[in-house]
């Protein structure tokens, strides 16, 4: 190279060195890099991380419970809050036998989390009143192909409160056995909610009772007509805690532990048939978990029973719709 052709090489390098050394300064010193798995530490100064280190373990599903939440607050509703759900749930009350569905009744089995098997039926189901004409009482017939009931009655149950049963949370009956919280309101999706949250009195035995029960429950915030009720048994988190504590301590014979590993369920209603202004329910659904952890879950089973083709029927005090005969 000539010395003239040098010449504006190095008068270029000399006007940008200033700003490189002034961005240096700004941005401090480099921070060495730590080799690659397996390669010689060139920098001795940082520490490589082992070869065998594993991956990082993902954090835990958290189990359905975690929905439920506790929010800060003090308990307790204002009185005409409290008349205006019991009068609500009493006009439930006469709309009891005056509704028929075609009921599906769907129960899911899990094996290692994933689903494996299903039984689906099909039932004409509809409410009949007790002989005090106070008490509701699911009655079901079969479905033919053509949608048409056919034979007696059929005795299937569910395991926990029917879904017609939800809509008396708030009745002036159970109003005694709950603690009853103003969380607020809310939009849920295109619809302006009210959240209640409800803790039952009665402690938890075989779930039939909805006072053995809390969650929180979502309502119209103008006409107060259940939206979506989310439940769980009433210290259910603190039972399954303490069962899996008691499980881990047990005698542990060639790797088992002899107590039982405690389970869990968590309930959903969902009301989402509008008809002479109140909503009804539509589908119903109880999952039931094994807890593998103080505060992991694996599922075990789902049952689903929705509602659908529903009608309303104009029934006056002296009449009812009779129930098919029982074998």
């Amino acid at each position: 190279m000539s010395p003239v052709r040098g010449i504006p090489l190095l008068l270029s390098l000399l006007l940008t060195a200033p700003a490189v050394f002034a961005q240096a300064r700004e941005e401090g010193p480099v921070t060495p890099e730590p080799p690659p798995l397996g390669r010689p530490n060139p920098n001795p100064e940082v520490t490589p991380p082992p070869a065998n280190q594993p991956p990082p373990k993902e954090a835990p599903k958290p189990p359905p419970d975690d929905l439920l939440f506790d929010a800060p607050g003090e308990w307790g509703l204002a009185r005409d809050l409290l008349e205006r759900l019991g009068q609500r749930a009493e006009t439930y009350r006469t709309y009891g036998n005056r509704v028929t569905c075609d009921e599906t009744a769907r129960i899911a089995s899990y094996d290692q989390g994933e689903a494996s098997k299903e039984s689906v039926k099909r039932y004409a189901y509809f409410l009949e009143r007790d002989r005090e004409g106070i008490n509701l009482r699911e009655s079901r017939q079969r479905l033919t192909a053509e949608g048409k009931p056919k034979g007696d009655e059929v005795e299937d149950e569910g395991k926990f409160p029917p879904a017609y049963a939800w809509v008396f949370l708030f009745s002036t009956f159970n109003q005694p056995y709950f603690a009853y919280r103003d969380l607020g309101d809310r939009f849920e999706g295109f619809q302006w909610v009210r959240v209640l949250q409800f803790k039952g009195a009665l402690p938890f035995t075989d779930g039939k009772d909805v006072r053995e029960w809390e969650g929180l429950a979502l309502f119209d915030a103008v006409s107060l007509t259940p939206v979506q009720i989310q439940a769980r048994p009433s210290a259910q988190r603190e039972r399954i805690q303490a069962e899996f504590d008691r499980w881990a301590q047990s005698f542990n014979l060639v790797g088992f532990h002899l107590a039982p590993r405690p389970f869990g369920y968590y309930g959903r209603v969902e009301f989402r048939l509008v008809r002479e202004g109140l909503t009804f329910p539509t589908e119903l659904r109880y999952d039931t978990f094994r807890a593998v952890g103080r505060r992991e879950t694996i599922p075990i089973s789902a049952a689903v029973r929705t509602y659908d083709d529903c009608k309303i029927f104009q029934v006056t005090p002296k009449e009812q719709i009779e129930a098919p005969p029982s074998k």
